[in-house]
This record gives C-alpha cells, sequence and structure tokens, in this order.
C-alpha cells in the first residue's frame, strides 16, 4: 500500500500519544499538530471532490481533532494502538458525513444536470443499500471480537498486515489468517440468514 498519509507507523503515534497522555511538555501539542496534519489528508482524500452537505474536509478535521482530544486520557490508561483508535475516529466521522448526507433532502449542486438521475439516485436503490448496511452489521456482530478487530483494522481502517499485526500484538501471518477466516464466517452466516428467508 502506498504512502497515502502521514507518519503511518504506529510506534510513532504510540510514543506521541503516550507523551500527551501522561502530561509530559508540549506532549498535547506535538500530538495534536501531528493529528491535524493527519486529519487534514485524510478527509481531504475521503471527501474532497464530494458535494455531500454543508461540511468541508477541513470541517470534519476539526471534529476529529476535537474527538482525539477527548479520547486522549481514556487512551492513556487503556494502551493499545493509538493509530487504530485514530483511524476508527476519523473512519466514523467521514461515515456520520455520508450518513448524514444520505438522509438529507438537500441536493447541494454547482450546475443543473444535463441529463436525469441514474438508476443508482432511486429511492428504491437508495433503500436496498441501507438495507445492505444493517445486514452487514448484524452479521459483523455475530463475529467473534477477534475477528470483528481484524476486519476493522483491515477493511475500514485501512491499515497493512504488517501494521495491524502490530496494534493487535501477532504476528502478520496470523491477521491475514484471521481476515480470511472472519469473511468465510460472514458468507456462511448471510448464506444461512437468506435460507431462513
Amino acid at each position: 500500500m502506498s504512502d497515502e498519509f502521514p507518519m503511518r507507523r504506529t510506534a510513532g503515534w504510540d510514543d506521541l500519544a503516550k507523551a500527551a497522555a501522561n502530561g509530559e511538555p508540549h506532549g498535547m501539542d506535538d500530538l495534536m499538530s501531528a493529528v491535524a496534519a493527519w486529519a487534514r489528508q485524510y478527509t481531504e482524500t475521503r471527501l474532497g471532490g464530494h458535494e455531500l452537505t454543508y461540511l468541508e474536509p477541513a470541517d470534519v478535521a476539526q471534529e476529529i481533532c476535537l474527538a482525539v482530544l477527548v479520547a486522549v486520557p481514556g487512551y492513556g490508561v487503556r494502551g493499545g494502538s493509538f493509530l487504530f483508535l485514530l483511524r476508527a475516529i476519523a473512519a466514523n466521522k467521514v461515515a456520520d458525513v455520508f450518513r448524514k448526507a444520505a438522509r438529507s433532502k438537500q441536493v447541494l449542486t454547482g450546475e443543473l444536470p444535463e441529463r436525469p438521475a441514474g438508476p443508482a439516485d432511486e429511492p428504491e436503490q437508495r433503500a436496498l443499500r441501507t438495507d445492505l448496511g444493517v445486514r452487514l452489521g448484524r452479521l459483523m456482530r455475530m463475529l467473534p471480537v477477534s475477528h470483528r478487530e481484524v476486519l476493522g483494522m483491515r477493511v475500514i481502517g485501512e491499515l497493512t498486515s504488517n501494521e495491524t499485526a502490530a496494534a493487535l500484538g501477532t504476528t502478520s501471518s496470523r491477521v491475514r489468517v484471521t481476515k480470511h477466516r472472519a469473511i468465510s464466517r460472514l458468507r456462511a452466516c448471510a448464506q444461512r440468514q437468506d435460507a431462513l428467508s
């Protein structure tokens, strides 16, 4: 995977977060400076070019920073991978923007469309996508916690196998096996639900 965002190394983030949580001089300033730069790039990549709501990527980046600021004391008690926590917070904030945009009756557009909306924009298609999201959420809750963690880090958080292994204190081959088993189990659960319905 390419180095899409600054400071992807788990250890670098953990050191900054520990310094901030322990109240070291300039610890919080250093952490928030790094988080702000990361969050700006993350939100610009995820939201740039989408006219979703009145929120700009910079607004969402600021929300990520505020959420991280609140989460730092808990990280100091709990420990673990700060990069995973940061990615989870950021992914949730970006997902909130997409959810709000999907619920909004407002259509933000600079110009009138040249042709009618396609089938994917029809209410039926939106309802099907929403139903799929609810169904996937139910299926994910059927997985063991270890499987959910690996899928969350690898698929949602976009961590590499090595980064996920470092965050969970295991090996990258174990992460790959767990991801494969989690996806197989999701498929089996989905097939059982289909058979029952």
